[in-house]
């Protein structure tokens, strides 16, 4: 798949899983792209990956793209970032990446939400 190819099918997953939930994940995405497993996020989020990269099927260089489209996608369409807490029982932040690279930790854990997302 060449990058335009992919770039499509985020924004198309993007718009698709903020029509259907509201906002749309980098893990969602990676699963929904067949990227990551589910047992291996669900793994993550229990502790049991030292860190989540280890276990995605692309490169980094295509992860930092994803999140890039992402990002872009996002404020054209006007989404809204949004900070999601990974750890565990609150207290230890999970790691996405092998370097722990606040940026990229930072780009993982943000979720995008609609427009109109209101919390109450």
């Amino acid at each position: 798949m060449n990058d335009k190819d992919l770039e499509n099918k985020i924004k198309m997953e993007m718009d698709s899983q903020i029509e259907k939930f509201g906002s749309s994940r980098p893990a969602d995405l990676l699963i929904a792209l067949g990227y990551l497993d589910e047992g291996a996020f669900s793994d993550w989020k229990k502790g049991r990956l030292s860190y989540l990269e280890k276990a995605l099927k692309l490169g980094p260089q295509k992860v930092l793209r994803l999140m890039a489209v992402m990002s872009a996608h996002a404020k054209k369409e006007g989404y809204k970032p949004k900070a999601i807490d990974y750890s565990l029982d609150g207290k230890k932040s999970l790691r996405f990446s092998r370097t722990g690279n606040e940026v990229i930790e930072g780009q993982f854990a943000t979720e995008y939400v609609d427009k109109y997302w209101r919390a109450d």
